[in-house]
């Protein structure tokens, strides 16, 4: 027997199903209003919660910056060598 479709109405104003191929689907709460947990692969999910509100990532220093993505001892890190002074930046 066929489940019928149960639609609701997103943050955008659209009726979406609340199932998809069998599969449960969230609709569109609307921007930062909801955070996703779980794994994909392996690397968490990531939403605009996770981010500074103004999209600016810099900091101060390139150990401040190491502290914040959380690397660990016997993980490489590598970057992008054909900035201009790509030297330079690095051994500052």
């Amino acid at each position: 027997m066929e489940q019928k479709l149960k639609l609701v109405k997103n943050a955008a104003g659209r009726k979406v199903p609340t199932l998809v191929n069998g599969v449960k689907a969230i609709p569109f709460k609307g921007v930062s209003r909801y955070s996703p947990k779980g794994v994909k692969a392996a690397p968490p999910i990531r939403s605009c919660n996770d981010y500074p509100s103004s999209g600016n990532k810099v900091v101060g220093s390139l150990k401040e910056a190491l502290k914040k993505c959380g690397v660990k001892n016997g993980m490489t890190i590598s970057n992008h060598h054909h900035f201009r002074n790509g030297d330079l930046v690095m051994n500052q």
